[in-house]
């Protein structure tokens, strides 16, 4: 016959033979419930449950004579001692097979929990890093569109600051443009001497020459005896260097309102005649005044930093339509020692 467990519905294989009176308490070896199993061949009702009855049936796999095999057991007042004890001995078996069964399934029933966490785990921080990393893209372009625009205004600002002046200085005014030129060449060899990784300066040519500055230029007109009426062009010519200079030689022209060169003349600094010379001297006395080199009392053998000197341009024979005059410096030698 096929008997089933109450609690857990486990099916059994079971022997007729075994079967007693209106039934027998059983012991189920799965789950362990102990329950009564009615005898369907008997008639009268089931008696009181017996103490101490237990019966462990064979597995549902076991074949039929494993199954017959199975020892049933009564009331203790039915069956021998011998018999009792061995029942007892195999229900004590069955409960630690059972127990370890239900241990193995409860770890691995927690193993099984504990990787599906583990899996849950790795996959929120998975997602989290995900949402970092968007997190951290999206505000690292605002930055970069920001570091672009600030490199478009710094390289507009040069343009506006730099490149324009130095294109008006170059092409509108060149002469501002030339002496912007020499000004930087200066500022780049005293750097170079400073550190002391250049060769020395030079001791005459345009770029110590650019180191005088004419000013205070005036131009007036006296009645000489021999000559008629002359020109006289008068300035300061100051030593801007750093080093002194000695032998400064000016070029003065005048020219008229179509800006044609009418004359020019050039003398050496220091070199000043009275209003009584420039009145009566004739034209050769005049300029072998004015081109002595190291000028009146030598004042021009050596200029210090700073210092200033006269200079004095007079054009004989003054030709008619002079409107203006341009004075420049054409000659100048640095000193080595002070």
């Amino acid at each position: 016959m096929i008997i089933q467990c109450k609690q857990c519905r486990t099916k059994f294989r079971f022997d007729d033979s075994n079967m007693q009176g209106s039934g027998i308490w059983l012991r189920c070896s799965r789950c362990g419930h102990v329950y009564f199993q009615e005898n369907p061949k008997a008639k009268q009702p089931a008696p009181a449950p017996l103490t101490e009855t237990e019966f462990v049936p064979a597995r549902e796999e076991a074949t039929h004579t494993e199954a017959a095999s199975g020892p049933s057991v009564e009331a203790t007042s039915m069956v021998h001692k011998d018999e009792a004890d061995k029942s007892v001995e195999q229900i004590q078996a069955v409960r630690k097979r059972v127990t370890e069964d239900i241990d193995l399934r409860r770890e691995k029933t927690q193993e099984d929990s504990v990787s599906e966490k583990d899996e849950e785990i790795i996959k929120a921080q998975t997602i989290e890093k995900d949402q970092e990393t968007e997190q951290t893209n999206a505000e690292q372009k605002p930055v970069r569109k920001r570091s672009g625009g600030a490199w478009k205004m710094a390289l507009w600002s040069a343009l506006v600051i730099v490149i324009i002046p130095l294109v008006i200085y170059f092409f509108a005014l060149p002469q501002y443009g030339e002496q912007l030129i020499k000004s930087g060449e200066y500022l780049i060899n005293q750097f170079n001497e400073y550190t002391g990784i250049s060769k020395p300066l030079p001791t005459s040519g345009a770029f110590i020459n650019q180191m005088v500055k004419l000013q205070d230029a005036r131009y007036r007109r006296i009645n000489n005896y021999i000559l008629g009426q002359i020109g006289v062009l008068e300035g300061t010519a100051v030593n801007r260097a750093e080093f002194p200079l000695a032998r400064i030689q000016v070029k003065g022209e005048i020219v008229d309102a179509y800006s044609v060169v009418l004359g020019e003349r050039s003398s050496y600094a220091g070199n000043i005649l009275t209003d009584e010379e420039l009145t009566n001297l004739s034209e050769e006395e005049i300029i072998m005044k004015l081109l002595q080199p190291e000028g009146l009392k030598n004042s021009n053998d050596k200029i210090m930093p700073n210092g200033q000197i006269p200079f004095m341009i007079v054009f004989p024979n003054e030709p008619l339509g002079v409107i203006k005059t341009t004075v420049v410096t054409i000659g100048a030698e640095r000193l080595l020692s002070e």
